[in-house]
């Protein structure tokens, strides 16, 4: 027996992007910002990915990584490298 089922999303698109302009952890959000599916983007140099007080995964520059429902304002980012300056972007669909 064939089922059919179609999900309905509803949510718009949630775009930005960081420079990193000095190597302290920092928020990609300050206020709380729920999204449904997300990809990150680190576009030039080495970057860490964590919490407020570990930043412990390391994406390299050209690399993505991807969350499924996650606050991005509880998603830490910081350079890997001292004064690196890493960019970064975050695409992601909102709740």
């Amino acid at each position: 027996m064939a089922i059919n089922a179609r999900i309905m999303v509803s949510g718009g698109v949630y775009a930005k992007s960081m420079t990193m302009t000095d190597d302290n952890p920092t928020r990609f959000a300050v206020s709380h910002k729920k999204l449904w599916d997300v990809i990150i983007l680190v576009e030039t140099n080495s970057m860490l990915l964590g919490s407020s007080m570990r930043q412990v995964y390391t994406v390299g520059a050209g690399e993505a990584v991807g969350f499924t429902g996650v606050d991005i304002s509880t998603l830490y980012f910081k350079n890997a490298g001292a004064g690196s300056n890493g960019k970064i972007t975050v695409l992601g669909v909102e709740e």
